[in-house]
């Protein structure tokens, strides 16, 4: 089933923009290739930038898809990392945000930063 709106909130989209500077080209490609979620899921990986505090921002590329002119394609990234690599790397972060065994890191790591965008 094809995804017709954006699963992140406008206010982390502006983030996540401002983080790579409006360019998927200075993003790091993540491809799920071992991907756990236990429903279907339709992402097949996801972008990432890390933000001025080094924190990972995450877009879906059912949304940067609909988001930039044109597909993000893997090498034309700055870097192409499996998922697996993007969890080692996050690791302790993934474990201080309580996300410690994570079917789909990417959406786990959205729904924090999109309640993030309302911590009022």
């Amino acid at each position: 089933m094809e995804i017709t709106h954006c699963l992140t909130d406008a206010k982390h989209i502006r983030r996540f923009l401002d983080a790579c500077d409006g360019n998927w080209h200075r993003c790091i490609y993540v491809e799920c290739a071992n991907c756990r979620v236990k429903n279907p899921c339709n992402q097949s990986g996801f972008l990432f930038c890390p933000d001025y505090r080094a924190v990972p921002l995450v877009l879906p590329l059912s949304d940067a898809d609909i988001l930039f002119a044109c597909r993000p394609e893997p090498g034309e990234c700055l870097a192409v990392f499996k998922d697996s690599v993007f969890l080692d790397m996050y690791a302790q972060f993934l474990k201080e945000q309580k996300i410690l065994s994570p079917d789909c890191p990417c959406m786990a790591l959205l729904d924090i930063q999109n309640k993030d965008c309302y911590d009022w």
